[in-house]
């Protein structure tokens, strides 16, 4: 039994989820809601520190209420009346890990497509682009930390209670937690407590994020012997396009389907991801921003309703040589963006 800041009370369904932080367990009454309780050693703890946060969660919650976030509604408290957790909208779907995933994206998505990829990696830049704007970032970007539906292709954000939140008008609550080798070269080696995440340093983790789903799950860092992928991503060495590793040597694409990926993507899509994974990694002002990246993705959706690049998410053979058809098209692989058109 739960109760809310009123005393009324609510008695939970059974537990959906279990974490480091706390347990989600079902609303019997209310399947869009879900409740999460911390820990009690998190509550021992720092629990004044996450009831903060997730206060000024819950205040922002209005401006947020129609965007695919399991974020913060109603905080909720034990019988004597103890700060415990919160009230979130329920997400449904699997992980974006299993969609990015080579062997599990056919069991849990069949017939998966290339559209379809790309349309929910859209979901999640425009719903980023909403929270950079009330001066909210992810700080934390993982495959795990995205539901995707199946069937509808909805895409929900969760571990919301995680995001930096730096409100002008409000105090500010870091990102606590991190993935070596899903952030920006910036942030590595800083206790996660103390980054001021930025549009720029979410931007390369989502540009991580956005290559592993479109390339089954590699990781964009990964190559052929030599340093592991976090050593790579500190370097900026990244193994695809010009001045790649030559085939089968010390730092190239691994073996397997990778290169064969990577042709069918657009032209813009893969000068953007070489930017960002080579020169961007030491210069935040060299990425694409969130806006630059809705923008490619767009194109490239319209690049394969229209035939001119394949929506297969394996293709059996390398993408055709020769100029895609279409104005549109043409326009897509005749130059690269400018970096200093990529602040963001």
């Amino acid at each position: 039994m739960v109760f809310d800041a009123a005393g009324a009370g609510k008695t939970l369904g059974p537990e959906l989820d279990r974490g480091g932080e706390g347990t989600v367990y079902l609303l019997p009454e209310r399947g869009d809601l879900v409740v999460k309780i911390y820990a009690p050693e998190k509550l021992a703890s720092r629990g004044e520190q996450l009831r903060d946060k997730v206060e000024a969660q819950i205040a922002t919650w209005p401006c947020l209420k129609d965007e695919p976030l399991a974020w913060p509604r109603m905080s909720i408290y034990d019988d004597k009346g103890q700060w415990i957790g919160y009230v979130m909208r329920r997400g449904a779907g699997v992980t974006l890990r299993k969609l990015a995933h080579p062997k599990l994206s056919n069991q849990h998505f069949p017939g998966l497509s290339r559209h379809f990829v790309v349309e929910s990696l859209l979901q999640v830049l425009r719903c980023v682009q909403i929270l950079h704007r009330q001066g909210i970032h992810l700080g934390d970007v993982n495959l795990n930390n995205f539901l995707c539906d199946p069937f509808s292709g909805q895409v929900t954000l969760i571990d919301c209670d995680s995001f930096q939140i730096a409100q002008s008008n409000g105090p500010f609550f870091p990102c606590p937690v991190g993935s070596q080798d899903t952030t920006a070269p910036e942030h590595l080696g800083v206790d996660f407590a103390r980054v001021r995440r930025t549009s720029a340093s979410d931007a390369f983790s989502l540009a991580i994020l956005m290559f592993q789903c479109l390339m089954l799950g590699r990781h964009p860092y990964d190559s052929v012997g030599g340093c592991n992928p976090v050593d790579n991503l500190r370097q900026g060495h990244f193994p695809y396009g010009k001045g790649g590793a030559r085939p089968g040597s010390q730092g190239a694409i691994p073996q397997g389907p990778w290169y064969l990926l990577w042709s069918h993507l657009s032209g813009s899509l893969k000068n953007a991801f070489i930017q960002t994974f080579t020169e961007g990694a030491a210069n935040p002002q060299a990425r694409p921003g969130i806006d630059d990246w809705f923008l490619l993705l767009k194109q490239y959706q319209y690049s394969i309703r229209q035939g001119w690049l394949s929506d297969e998410i394996r293709p059996a053979a390398p993408k055709p040589q020769g100029k895609l058809r279409g104005a549109l098209a043409n326009t897509l692989n005749k130059q690269p963006l400018q970096a200093s058109n990529w602040v963001s």
